[in-house]
């Protein structure tokens, strides 16, 4: 009996430790919540029209960088419990392979000793495990990085404050389990603890960017970039410390631990290395009992009331910018118009300021309702295809036109015709003194008011010109005229208020008569190019005569040039001939025939054939050289035979009769 109960103690399961069980189970909470957060940015992917509140609430946590906040602190508080976890599960495998090792037990394999090895889960582990969390939350910060642009929908903001609202009470929640948790059982504790409170407080200030960003603050973006950046640096510094420890030798068993000892995170969470623990730490110092301290929990409340009296004071402190000035009003009556600069003025509400524009130049489209919903941006690149706002065609309307009726004769009848224009009028706030006064007391609306005035002196221009006019005119000479008359206007109502230009960008006549003018403008086009071709046609037909003139000029000059040096090396010639002739005679003659036939016989086949020669005795050649030829005439060669010439003598021929 005693047997069996010995066999069934030693085959029971050895007990998780209560370290593991909780590292395990905060690893995959912080998992779910991870993956949970990362699916609503993606729902920016979404069609927004089938899921309008789902993709505004991504863009909104996108484009506000809370998503990148949130990323980033839950995958450093994650990676800080997967390294954790990484310990102790080797803890616990290391003290069960020691149970088995007692019970002799056979050893384990490779892999299961690697897995009961604190030590390597302690160099190894750490240095997988946080450089792969370093990186994953700097492609987060970079890819979801804080937009420069306010939230347009603060319903959107609210509703992502709430959602982080929850995450971080999660966080806060696993934080003060942790704090609470014995650190002998679990020696990383404490530094698991500051990181969980270091995302509690990261996480907070996402909440507060969220509500600034609701709230339209447009400098909210500048914390929230900190707080992208700061679960980066921590991760950071625990990479470094994970590569550190493969050039350490490896701890024993009992003494191995995880890498999440964060000096940064120490320093804002209250540490070991924290500045107000190293001064009590080191040099004794505890503030907790400073005398200055309880003076000050004493003095609180003057304090405040004191601050409170101070900022009221400094209401009266105005800055006001470059491109703005104020009319400063002394319990309810103008004083004086200040410029630029810094101004202390008496607190609210004995003293106000009123802003007024310096210098701002306003466009207002005349003729053109402005409740209008506004076009389209037209700027586009030079490689894209211009779009239809941007067409400046008669036949096609644009944003910014007005329809005015002007008259026309007609057949006889009185008629309208209507005209298509597009005016603007620039104007501003005079830049005087008395323009201010005149711009904040005298006018309500200065828009509205120029707007109207415009419109008036507008209609009256056409109502009172034709069509051929209109087109006819320059419009420089029409936008200085109404320029001059809106001056007029504002100026008799004592509005302030100073025309700077009228610009009149386009004025279209009827959709009937855009094509007949088209069509005299085409015509008018086609003679004049016809006239132009038909002069290049007679240049360049005068150009070509003008050039074969030239040449044939000058073939026939050369040609004469020619004959003459022909003619004058002939007579040359003959002169040489007649004088050789009178001083040598039937010699001359002679040579001359012997020159002449070896020139002709020099590049022919040669057969001479005497007449007066027998058939059996055949034709023969004497080509004999200057001795040969110089023997007896009576001698001969044999029939038949001949003598080879000398290759520097040119030899004769001579014919011999036996």
């Amino acid at each position: 009996m005693d047997q069996p109960q010995s066999h069934s103690v030693q085959s029971a399961e050895p007990v998780v430790p209560r370290s593991h069980r909780l590292v395990k189970r905060f690893a995959v909470l912080y998992g779910v919540m991870l993956l949970a957060c990362a699916a609503l940015p993606a729902a920016v992917l979404l069609p927004a029209s089938k899921f309008p509140r789902t993709v505004a609430l991504a863009s909104e946590v996108v484009t506000g960088g809370t998503a990148a906040i949130v990323l980033a602190a839950l995958l450093l508080a994650f990676a800080a419990l997967l390294a954790t976890f990484a310990l102790t599960l080797t803890r616990f495998n290391h003290a069960s392979a020691a149970t088995e090792a007692s019970e002799g037990e056979p050893a384990r394999g490779d892999f299961a000793r690697l897995l009961a090895d604190p030590g390597f889960a302690g160099r190894q582990g750490q240095a997988a495990v946080f450089p792969i969390c370093a990186v994953l939350i700097w492609l987060v910060a970079r890819l979801l990085w804080p937009a420069a642009a306010a939230s347009t929908s603060s319903t959107a903001a609210n509703v992502a404050a709430g959602l982080i609202c929850i995450v971080a009470f999660v966080v806060l929640v696993t934080e003060r389990v942790m704090n609470e948790f014995p650190a002998p059982q679990l020696p990383e504790a404490p530094q698991l603890r500051r990181l969980l409170l270091l995302c509690t407080l990261v996480l907070v200030g996402a909440v507060c960017a969220e509500v600034g960003r609701a709230a339209g603050i447009s400098w909210i973006q500048w914390p929230a970039r900190v707080l992208v950046c700061l679960p980066a640096v921590v991760a950071t510094e625990l990479a470094l410390r994970a590569l550190a420890r493969l050039f350490l030798p490896p701890r024993p068993a009992a003494q191995a631990n995880a890498a999440t000892d964060s000096l940064v995170a120490g320093l804002l969470t209250g540490g070991p290395r924290a500045p107000a623990t190293l001064l009590r730490t080191h040099f004794g110092l505890d503030f907790a009992r400073s005398w200055a301290l309880s003076f000050l929990a004493a003095a609180i409340l003057p304090a405040v009331f004191g601050t409170a009296l101070l900022c009221w004071v400094l209401s009266g402190l105005k800055l006001i910018d470059l491109g703005q000035r104020g009319i400063y009003e002394r319990l309810g009556a103008p004083v004086a118009v200040l410029g630029p600069g810094l101004h202390l003025l008496l607190p609210w509400p004995f003293g106000r300021l009123r802003p007024v524009e310096f210098g701002a130049i306003h466009a207002l489209a005349v003729g053109v309702d402005q409740n209008e919903p506004a076009a389209e941006d037209a700027s586009v690149t030079a490689e894209q295809v211009a779009p239809v706002s941007m067409n400046r065609l008669w036949e096609t309307a644009h944003p910014g036109q007005a329809d005015y009726l002007i008259p026309s004769p007609g057949t006889g009848q009185q008629g309208f015709q209507i005209v298509s224009t597009e005016i603007s009028v620039l104007y501003r706030v005079g830049l005087t003194d008395e323009a201010a006064m005149e711009s904040v007391y005298a006018v309500s609306d200065p828009a509205a008011l120029v707007k109207s005035l415009a419109n008036r002196l507008v209609l009256q221009y056409f109502s009172s010109r034709t069509l051929e006019d209109v087109l006819g005119a320059r419009r420089e000479n029409v936008a200085d005229m109404l320029r001059d008359e809106l001056r007029k206007e504002l100026e008799a109502r004592k509005t302030g208020i100073d025309v700077v230009s009228v610009l009149i960008e386009e004025i279209h006549p009827p959709a009937g008569a855009a094509q007949a003018y088209h069509a005299v403008q085409a015509a008018e086009i086609n003679a004049n190019a016809s006239i132009f071709d038909e002069q290049g046609k007679a240049k360049r037909t005068a150009g070509i005569a003008e050039q074969e003139a030239h040449q044939l000029t000058t073939a026939a000059t050369a040609t004469a040039t020619e004959v003459l040096h022909t003619a004058s090396a002939d007579a040359y010639r003959f002169d040489a001939d007649e004088r050789a002739y009178a001083a040598g005679g039937q010699a001359f003659l002679l040579e001359r025939s012997y020159r002449n036939l070896q020139t002709a016989l020099s590049k022919a086949p040669l057969t001479i054939i005497d007449h007066r020669l027998s058939p059996e005795q055949g034709p023969v050649i004497d080509l004999r050289s200057g001795e040969s030829a110089a023997a007896p005439s009576g001698a001969s060669a044999a029939p038949g035979t001949s003598a080879t010439p000398s290759p520097s003598f040119t030899p004769g021929i001579e014919l011999n009769n036996r």
